[in-house]
């Protein structure tokens, strides 16, 4: 069925919607996370302008955090059962549904038409008329005044997060809306101090620096001229994109100059990065070599190269001396419900039932870690996750066992609007727009 827009559209129409289409059939078949989702996307269309890849960018991440509505809204307006469509046919139906619903400055002709064009090479012809005819049906939807109208998260997190609300003293209508909105740009200048010359420079890359709201955390900006990656700054390693939950948690470790330090389930070593800047000897462990190859690339390029790094199952014996560090980081895996913002294909995914299995794990993980830690040592144990399980549980649990240890929250200052009653931090997108990370510092005795 020949389908023609009421108007020529640009040839950059479709290929933006197409390289947010082929990244949510990434997320849906596979089971990738978004960011690498969106990332492989972009990387097939170089050739895409800034523009062009921001709405690629805003329409993957929009889906996503509206794909509950949206689904309810292409089922009622479907007669094919929107559980027994393939999987390209649903994703095009979600992109062409939130242009709809939540682009108002995207005319409907061009969100159904372009949304078609996108999905020409990756569905059937008769699936194409399908799409087309579902799309045209909502448009006449939106026209009335019609729109998706469901909650954006799965109820049980939408109670744990009003839970955590009222645990850190916070509106829990507030919390749960902000666990729905776009997280801000968080940037860590790895200069220890941004004295003038260094923070005009970086404006004048268009890099536009703002303080976070209601804490100051060592070294991070808010920033909002959207120019970060295109900057020198952001290529040389100047600076790079963390968000000040993640910054806080290093910073809060108290590495000194020179001490040994190991970053334990350290990832891609954004947090490794962190603690060498501090001038932190580090040896980064992870079970992923992949993984540790980019966290030694990133903290080389940056010019603070790491010390060592091992490939290791940190929930097994890791094979190292014990008691012969300093500072012990542990970023233990964890379901990663204080990232739903940045990471909203979370809520799609989880399962109360994790946050248990989770738990497991993690006190495997912090078990081996602490033996690592000398005497009169610190150890900082962080996870995303606002759940109980996952943090105070998980360290009330440890501390059981290992008497040695005990809470110590030290003498940073910049830390204290963020610790709850025990000492631990517990930071949220309503203070200074930052991810919902728990970490616990513990200090091990000295003798």
């Amino acid at each position: 069925m020949a389908i023609q827009p009421k108007e020529r559209l640009p040839a950059t129409a479709a290929a933006a919607r197409a390289r947010a289409l082929g990244a949510l059939c990434y997320i849906e078949r596979d089971g990738a996370g978004s960011q690498q989702a969106l990332r492989s996307a972009l990387d097939l269309a170089p050739a895409l302008t800034g523009p062009d890849r921001g709405l690629a960018t805003e329409l993957v991440y929009g889906v996503l955090r509206k794909r509950r509505g949206l689904d309810a809204w292409i089922g009622a307006a479907s007669t094919h059962g929107l559980y027994k469509m393939q999987i390209e046919d649903l994703c095009a139906l979600r992109l062409g549904a939130y242009q709809l619903a939540w682009l108002p400055r995207i005319p409907d002709f061009a969100a159904v038409h372009a949304t078609v064009d996108a999905a020409r090479s990756m569905v059937s012809a008769r699936s194409l008329g399908f799409i087309h005819a579902v799309l045209r049906r909502l448009a006449r939807e939106v026209a009335e005044g019609q729109r998706p109208d469901a909650p954006d998260l799965p109820p049980w997190i939408q109670r744990r997060i009003e839970a955590f609300a009222l645990e850190v003293g916070q509106d829990p209508a507030a919390m749960a809306e902000a666990f729905c909105q776009p997280a801000p740009m968080h940037v860590h200048v790895l200069a220890k101090d941004l004295d003038g010359e260094a923070a005009e420079a970086l404006r004048a890359e268009g890099v536009l620096l703002e303080p976070l709201e209601d804490i100051a955390i060592p070294g991070v900006w808010r920033s909002t001229g959207g120019g970060l990656f295109l900057s020198d700054a952001f290529a040389e390693r100047r600076v790079v994109a963390q968000d000040a939950a993640s910054v806080a948690v290093a910073e809060w470790l108290g590495v000194q100059p020179g001490e040994q330090v190991v970053d334990v389930a350290a990832g891609r070593g954004i947090k490794s990065l962190a603690l060498a800047v501090r001038g932190g000897v580090v040896t980064a462990i992870d079970l992923d070599a992949t993984k540790l190859e980019s966290a030694a690339q990133l903290c080389a390029n940056a010019g603070y190269p790491l010390h060592a790094t091992q490939a290791a199952d940190a929930a097994q014996d890791l094979g190292l001396a014990p008691a012969t560090f300093d500072r012990v980081l542990v970023d233990a895996p964890c379901s990663g419900l204080g990232t739903l913002r940045r990471r909203p294909e979370i809520r799609h995914r989880r399962r109360a039932t994790d946050l248990v299995r989770m738990s497991v794990l993690q006190q495997a993980i912090l078990n081996n870690a602490a033996a690592l830690c000398r005497p009169g040592g610190v150890l900082v144990f962080a996870t995303c996750s606002f759940a109980p399980e996952e943090g105070p549980l998980v360290v009330d649990d440890f501390l059981r066992q290992h008497p040695e240890f005990h809470r110590d929250s030290g003498q940073q200052a910049w830390v204290a609007p963020l610790l709850d009653a025990r000492g631990d931090l517990r930071s949220h997108p309503l203070i200074g727009g930052m991810d919902a990370f728990y970490a616990a510092r513990l200090v091990r005795d000295a003798s």
